[in-house]
């Protein structure tokens, strides 16, 4: 008898100590260029014409961030644009072109008119987003959120790619290291995600002296404080990072984490593009308690082959977020059939670093 309850106490206590206890012990599969909705025939047909290999690369789009939602995604990037007066990326070149072959696009022209972020990919060809305003991605999340408000939590990327790309006949965009550009940027996210709806680095710093010393001693918040929110990540070039955390050190006051060196006072999540290569070195910052976003497959190039090598150095390097273009229920233009799931066809689970002992999640 007395073993019997021994054998029982001890899987108890396994359980427990298997049991996820803050947002960073999990790992969630998330999605790439998340709005990014089909290029247009006519479009592709000239993308190809000047660059097949280029071409190949964008041949990939998504379902609405609802329905990606629905299918268990919990991470997300968004690719923003500045346009502060309105209409600066309103007729696109690519637009003209599918209108003269025929195609019926679905461009929101009169949402690119209006001030304010816009959520797309490349200016002038791939211009299509499945939510054309930052506003309108983050209340899309934001409603799907407040109807299921026991989700774990999901991560949002913004990218900003705000510098000229060189290539002719592409509209260059505004740069964003501009400090009036970079508040209205968080007065955006804060008025679609105010008070608690967001996880801010205020609450994960609470009073450790910085942002850094805060997830590597005190530890991120607690997954039952931080399920059915949501925070967000600016993923930019150094001199944007910069500009974001000037006058708010540790990002004191700012709606955003930020991407910054290791060892930086504002370093608390990371960004990794190739775990193949940096494997060991997400596992590291992993097991110190950084939250790190990864990638499994990129330019379709994974999926042509069905590569399933970085996915699986993705999954065991336990970084929270590992990113694909190729979800369950994602389109899948090249027949190719490659779909990125966690083990067991999970979309979440306890990351394998810091909860070596697994477990099942409710995503």
């Amino acid at each position: 008898m007395l073993k019997a309850i021994l054998a029982v106490a001890a899987l108890a206590s396994a359980g427990a100590a298997a049991a996820p206890q803050t947002m960073n012990d999990v790992q969630v599969v998330g999605s790439h260029n998340s709005f990014k909705a089909r290029i247009p025939a006519a479009v592709m047909a000239k993308l190809r014409a000047m660059d097949s290999k280029s071409a190949d690369g964008l041949d990939y789009y998504h379902v609405p961030l609802t329905n990606q939602l629905d299918a268990g995604v919990r991470q997300f990037e968004l690719d923003i644009f500045a346009d502060p007066e309105g209409g600066r990326y309103a007729d696109p070149k690519g637009e003209a072109w599918a209108k003269a072959a025929g195609e019926v696009t679905g461009f929101d022209r009169a949402a690119m008119l209006k001030p304010g972020f816009k959520v797309f990919h490349i200016p002038d060809v791939d211009y299509l987003s499945t939510c054309a305003t930052l506003v309108g991605c983050l209340r899309e999340v934001d409603r799907w959120s407040r109807a299921h408000p026991n989700h774990l939590p999901i991560m949002i990327t913004i990218n900003a790619a705000d510098t000229p790309s060189g290539r002719p006949g592409i509209t260059s965009p505004l740069a964003l290291d501009d400090k009036a550009l970079l508040d209205a940027l968080d007065g955006e996210i804060r008025s679609v995600l105010p008070g608690k709806r967001l996880i801010t680095p205020d609450e994960v710093r609470g009073s450790a002296p910085t942002l850094r010393d805060a997830v590597r001693t005190r530890g991120w918040p607690t997954l039952k404080a931080t399920r059915g929110r949501i925070y967000v990540l600016l993923d930019v070039r150094a001199a944007v990072s910069n500009a974001y955390r000037a006058e708010h050190p540790s990002l004191a006051g700012r709606a955003m984490f930020g991407w910054y060196p290791d060892g930086e006072p504002e370093a608390a999540v990371q960004i990794v593009q190739d775990p193949l290569l940096d494997g060991e070195k997400i596992r590291k910052w992993v097991a110190e308690g950084v939250i790190v976003r990864t990638r499994t497959d990129a330019n379709t190039v994974e999926a042509r082959t069905r590569d399933f090598a970085k996915a699986r150095a993705a999954m065991a390097s336990g970084a929270q977020a590992i990113s694909t273009d190729y979800y369950p229920g994602a389109p899948d233009p090249l027949q190719a059939g490659f779909v990125v799931t966690l083990p067991d066809k999970a979309m979440a689970r306890c990351s394998p670093v810091r909860v070596a002992a697994g477990c099942s999640l409710r995503p």
